[in-house]
C-alpha cells in the first residue's frame, strides 16, 4: 500500500495536547488494526496508515517542543527523558501496528487465518459486527450521543454502510448499518439485542473469499493448528496488553507495572520462537506455504511492539520522576490501571469470569491480565475461576476505582 507523501504543515501544540493525542491515536490504531485483519478489509488498514502518519507528525512536534523547552542542566534533562522515550516508543508501536494492518494487502486470505486462530469464547474483548435492524433505538442518533462505551460497555470502532466505512464520531446511525464493536461477550450480546440483531456471530462483510484449502481432518495439520492458535492468541493479547500497561506505568510512574511489563517481554521472546518453529513445521504439511506469510508478519510486528513497551518500562525503572506535563496529563485521564491481589474475603473469590461481568463486581473495570504464582493469564474463558492470591491488573474509570478495589480486596480497603 504505497501512498504519496504529503507536506507536513506545522501547527504548534502543547506537550500535553501532543501526549493526549498520541495516546488516543494508539488506542484507535489497535482496534482498527485487528478489525482490518478480522474482516479482511482494506479501509480500516488505510485509516491505520493515516493515523501512523499523524503519529509521525506528533513525534516531530514532541521533539521540537522538547528542544524549545531548553532544559537546564542534568536534572532538567532527566525530567524530560521519559517523554522522549515515550514518543520514540509510541512511534515504533504505530509503525508495527501499521505493518500488521497492511497484511491485508499482501495476504488476501488473512481474515481466514485470523478467524481460524481466534476463538470468540476465549478472547476477552473480541471484535465483532452487529447489524442495526428496524426497531433499534439508535437509528437516527449521532454516534457519540449513544455513549456506546459508558452506557453499553462496548467500544464502537467504525460503522460500515454499504461499501463505505465511517470513523467519525459525528456520524448518525442508520438502518442497515454494520457496527464494528469491541467488548466482552455479555455486553456485546446485550447490544445485539438492542439492535434487533438475532443472527449468530459472523465476520463476513466483504463477499465471501475462497478459503485456502487445508485438510483440517489430517490429524497432524489439525494438531499443529491447535498449537498455533493458543500461541497466536497469547502473542496478540500480550502485545496489546503491554501497550496499555506501558503507557499506564509511565503516566502513573508505577515501577511494579514496569516490572510486570519486563516479565511479559521475556515471555513474548519465548512465545515468538515457539510460534516460528511451529509455523515452519506446518509449512511442511501444506500445499501453499505462501498463505502463511501474513501470519508470520503479524507475529514479528507483535515482537516489535513488546520491545517498544519494554523500552518505556526500562525508563521508569531508572527512577526518573514524571515531568509536570505528564502529571497534568494524568489528572485529565478518565481511566486508571490498578494492580490488586485477590484476598481471602474477596467477592471475586471462587467466581467465574462470566459471573464477574455483573455490575456489582465489575464497576466499569476490565481485567487486562492476571498473575497466578509465576504464570500470567491474558485471556479468560467464561468458566475461568478466580482464586485467592491472584494478582489482577484492571483498567477502568477513576471514579469507581475504590469500589473495585473493595470488591477484590475488602480487608485492605474497607474501613
Amino acid at each position: 500500500m504505497t501512498k504519496p507523501s504529503k507536506k507536513f504543515k506545522y501547527k504548534p501544540l502543547s506537550l500535553k495536547e501532543i501526549i493526549r493525542e498520541m495516546k488516543q491515536n494508539i488506542d484507535l490504531m489497535i482496534d482498527l488494526t485487528y478489525s482490518a485483519l478480522k474482516f479482511g478489509s482494506k479501509e480500516p488498514a488505510d485509516e491505520v496508515y493515516n493515523i501512523e502518519q499523524r503519529i509521525h507528525e506528533l513525534t516531530f512536534l514532541l521533539n521540537f517542543q522538547i528542544i524549545q523547552a531548553h532544559p537546564r542542566g542534568l536534572q532538567g534533562a532527566k525530567k524530560l527523558e521519559p517523554i522522549v522515550v515515550m514518543g520514540y516508543a509510541i512511534d515504533k508501536i504505530s509503525d508495527a501496528l501499521s505493518d500488521i494492518a497492511r497484511v491485508v494487502y499482501i495476504n488476501n486470505d488473512i481474515s481466514y487465518f485470523v478467524q481460524l486462530f481466534s476463538d470468540i469464547s476465549y478472547v476477552p474483548k473480541p471484535i465483532v459486527k452487529i447489524v442495526v435492524n428496524k426497531g433499534c433505538e439508535f437509528i437516527g442518533q449521532i454516534r457519540k450521543d449513544v455513549h456506546f462505551r459508558s452506557k453499553h460497555g462496548v467500544d464502537l470502532i467504525a460503522i460500515r454502510r454499504g461499501n463505505k466505512w465511517f470513523f467519525e464520531k459525528d456520524e448518525r446511525v442508520q438502518l442497515g448499518d454494520i457496527l464494528i464493536v469491541k467488548g466482552e461477550i455479555t455486553p456485546i450480546m446485550e447490544l445485539k439485542n438492542l439492535c434487533i440483531d438475532q443472527e449468530p456471530f459472523s465476520f463476513d462483510i466483504e463477499k465471501q473469499k475462497e478459503k485456502p484449502f487445508f485438510d483440517l481432518e489430517n490429524p497432524d495439520i489439525c494438531e499443529k493448528f491447535e498449537e498455533l492458535q493458543g500461541k497466536y492468541v497469547l502473542i496478540t493479547n500480550i502485545s496489546e496488553t503491554m501497550i496499555e500497561l506501558s503507557l499506564a506505568a509511565l503516566f502513573f510512574n508505577n515501577e511494579e507495572l514496569a516490572e510486570d511489563i519486563l516479565e511479559m517481554e521475556e515471555l513474548m521472546d519465548g512465545l515468538n520462537i515457539a510460534f516460528e518453529k511451529d509455523l515452519l513445521d506446518l509449512v511442511q504439511l501444506i500445499e501453499s506455504p505462501r498463505d502463511l506469510t501474513g501470519v508470520m508478519r503479524i507475529i514479528f510486528s507483535c515482537e516489535l511492539i513488546s520491545d517498544a513497551a519494554a523500552n518505556i518500562a526500562e525508563s521508569i525503572l531508572k527512577g526518573f520522576e514524571p515531568h509536570r506535563i505528564l502529571q497534568q496529563a494524568i489528572r485529565e485521564t478518565s481511566e486508571i490501571v490498578v494492580r490488586e491481589t485477590l484476598s481471602e474475603d474477596s467477592y471475586f473469590k471462587d467466581k467465574t469470569y462470566d459471573e464477574l461481568q455483573d455490575s456489582r463486581y465489575k464497576r466499569g473495570f476490565h481485567i487486562i491480565a492476571l498473575k497466578r504464582e509465576d504464570k500470567w493469564v491474558y485471556s479468560f474463558k467464561p468458566d475461568f475461576n478466580f482464586e485467592e492470591g491472584d494478582l489482577l491488573i484492571g483498567l477502568g474509570p477513576k471514579e469507581t476505582v475504590l469500589e473495585w478495589r473493595r470488591c477484590v480486596n475488602p480487608e485492605k480497603y474497607n474501613e
